[in-house]
């Protein structure tokens, strides 16, 4: 983005940062992944390809960018990186969604100085891929080395190596579908992921058509006998009812999980199409002790992810074309 553009772009946000109050990054190109990095946040722009990162006074500077993107995607959303984490080693570790094309379907390694290198072996074209990986949404650290990957695609998530080498984590069985609508069943779909306090895997769910209310849920995961899965009896537990259009998982400053919901209405947004997502707004809400639902914003576009950075939450709202700070709920 030419430098006139940027310093325009993040106007809005230097204003609120000068006010003291919410912070609004505008100007973004679908954000999606979004996760704390020293002091900052690093953000995945899926229609840019890039890669860039937000800061508390409210500039921001691009990392990474001519990643592979494309305008329409799969399911007629755009294609692009779709979550970014540390490395561990000064390094970032990002993932590229679904689509039939080179660079698509891989969690890609960079480090300053190099070029991102693909991981998982994906063949170029990715139309016959070696390996499974088929729409990769998000990255979380795995205890003692690699990462998780939740696959939207093949409705698991994976645990890869530091290597690279891919094994199955998770596997999420279709739904029943309570509507009484269309299939008696309907795909169980991991996205964002969150290593909560305890130390287990947490993993949002957004459910498959007719995407019925209340009906998508959060996931515990723990690999309670050490054989490198969560596949066994135990290791898989439900978390939170009650969602809808599940997007992100994340724990603030209290241990108390947040949750992005999609859209309230999908069938709604479905209809509509993303151009019009703010007809048929989502919701962050925060998870009671006693699995309660309390919405701190029910006013957002599309929400794909949330972050926690030094006590302060973060969303970004994907066809909105931001990342804006959610003021924290009244004591």
């Amino acid at each position: 983005m030419p430098r006139a553009l940027a310093l325009l772009a993040a106007l809005p946000a230097l204003l609120a940062a000068c006010g003291g109050g919410a912070l609004v990054f505008e100007g973004l190109e679908s954000p999606r992944g979004l996760t704390p990095h020293d002091g900052g946040l690093l953000v995945a722009e899926v229609a840019s390809g890039a890669i860039t990162r937000l800061e508390p006074d409210g500039s921001r500077s691009v990392v990474l960018d001519l990643l592979p993107t494309l305008a329409n995607g799969p399911e007629g959303a755009p294609a692009g990186p779709s979550a970014v984490i540390p490395d561990g080693d000064g390094g970032l570790l990002f993932a590229v969604s679904e689509a039939r094309a080179k660079g698509f379907r891989e969690v890609y390694r960079w480090r300053p100085g190099e070029h991102p290198m693909g991981i998982t072996g994906q063949e170029l074209l990715a139309v016959s891929p070696p390996n499974p990986l088929l729409n990769p949404y998000d990255l979380a650290p795995a205890p003692g080395g690699g990462l998780f990957v939740s696959d939207a695609g093949a409705n698991v998530i994976w645990r890869v190596s530091p290597d690279g080498e891919l094994a199955l984590y998770a596997d999420f069985p279709p739904l029943d579908n309570p509507t009484g609508e269309g299939p008696s069943e309907m795909d169980a779909v991991p996205t964002g992921l969150a290593l909560g306090p305890d130390g287990a895997l947490y993993a949002a769910m957004l459910t498959g058509f007719p995407y019925p209310t209340g009906a998508a849920l959060v996931h515990r995961l723990e690999d309670v006998n050490g054989d490198g899965d969560a596949l066994d009896a135990g290791e898989m537990s439900v978390a939170a009812r009650g969602l809808t259009a599940a997007t992100d998982v994340a724990f603030d400053a209290d241990g108390a999980m947040l949750v992005t919901e999609f859209s309230a209405d999908m069938r709604a947004l479905v209809e509509l199409g993303y151009a019009e997502a703010a007809q048929a707004p989502g919701r962050l809400v925060r998870v009671r002790p006693d699995g309660g639902l309390d919405a701190l914003a029910d006013d957002l576009v599309s929400p794909t992810a949330v972050a926690v950075l030094d006590g302060r939450i973060f969303v970004s709202e994907e066809f909105a074309g931001r990342v804006r700070e959610i003021p924290p709920p009244r004591r």
